[in-house]
């Protein structure tokens, strides 16, 4: 089912209505596509097919219950958010989404990419970090603020949960990771972006899109695993924007900080299985670890969103880098050890980093 499942993400990307020869598990592909992220994705493909290839009529109706329940809760998130970033707003600070809304912008339906909480990262008019000017926001409007992690606040503000970033990604335990969030926020500052749609949200520029996946990407790889979203996000953003991203600095970075061959991989899925067409021969299609990566997608389940408390969640990722010591080794080019013990030391050491 895995890869009559891939057929019909493929037809999202290419925009050609797919052949599914002969007729799937639909409870199976229903299943797998809730489990991937794309529920409602697929079935904007399945609804291209002829009558008679379609899923039965009970199976439809659930489907599209489901539908629903991700529509209303896009509209309830986008509806929030636009509220709390209108006052962000008025307050001078500008809002930069990260990933989510600001991705789903190259989905031709954004309400059907499968979207939690809203990660952003303020930043005042005069080009400061607006972090703590946010939150401070945001508790006159009543939210609830917690400031207990380095790296984002979390926010909670009439059903929506915000990740107000102090810094766009994980820069404890070494000066390359520090390098790589300036350059990160110097791409916000300095270079355009564009509002989402009618609203005070503003989505990165390319060149930023591209560095922040993958870094976000290779993050959940190496963890908890990836879902075949975060392979539609890439593959969707490269066809939209493969002309107008700096390719030489993108890669660049991404062999600075051992992310090249993870970008490789994902790349190559896109173009192999999704039907993606890379124009622009800048850009690295091959890698040898297509399989390896895809059949670790299909199996991998999530830590978080479970209930967990935060000690067991990190207890549990430990525990999952440690068997996935093949994904240090091979994509990340990396000992699991000696990332596990730069992790714990920058820990102890750092708890409160800066740039």
């Amino acid at each position: 089912m895995r890869d009559k499942l891939l057929s019909l993400v493929k037809a999202i990307v290419t925009g050609i209505a797919v052949d599914l020869g002969e007729a799937p598990n639909w409870q199976e592909i229903y299943r797998l596509a809730m489990q991937q992220g794309v529920l409602a994705i697929v079935f904007d493909a399945l609804m291209t097919l002829p009558s008679e290839a379609q899923p039965p009529k009970s199976l439809k109706l659930q489907w599209i219950a489901s539908i629903a329940n991700i529509e209303h809760r896009y509209n309830h998130q986008r509806s929030v958010a636009m509220e709390l970033t209108e006052q962000f707003h008025k307050n001078n600070i500008k809002t930069f989404v990260l990933k989510g809304l600001a991705i789903g912008t190259y989905y031709s339906k954004p309400e059907h990419r499968e979207c939690g909480d809203l990660d952003c990262y303020l930043m005042t008019n005069n080009g400061e970090c607006g972090y703590e000017l946010g939150n401070e926001v945001c508790e006159q409007l009543g939210a609830k603020v917690e400031r207990e992690y380095y790296k984002h606040s979390n926010i909670s503000y009439r059903g929506l949960m915000v990740e107000n970033h102090a810094f766009c990604t994980a820069i404890r335990g070494g000066h390359d990771r520090k390098e790589f969030e300036r350059h990160l926020q110097k791409l916000l500052s300095e270079y355009p972006s564009r509002y989402i749609d009618n609203t005070k949200m503003l989505a990165p520029c390319a060149d930023f899109n591209a560095l922040f996946l993958t870094a976000h990407g290779l993050s959940h790889f190496l963890s908890e695993g990836i879902k075949l979203r975060h392979i539609l996000d890439w593959a969707l953003l490269l066809k939209a924007e493969q002309e107008n991203i700096n390719w030489s600095e993108f890669y660049y970075w991404t062999d600075k900080m051992n992310m090249t061959r993870f970008a490789n991989v994902m790349t190559a899925i896109a173009v192999q299985y999704l039907g993606l067409e890379i124009t622009n021969p800048a850009i690295q299609t091959s890698s040898p670890y297509i399989e390896r990566v895809l059949e670790d997608t299909f199996k991998s389940e999530g830590l978080h969103n479970k209930g967990y408390s935060t000690w067991v969640v990190r207890f549990l990722l430990i525990v999952n880098k440690l068997s996935f010591s093949w994904k240090f080794h091979k994509i990340y080019q990396k000992s699991i050890i000696v990332e596990l013990a730069r992790s714990i030391i920058a820990f102890l050491i750092e708890r409160n980093p800066k740039l």
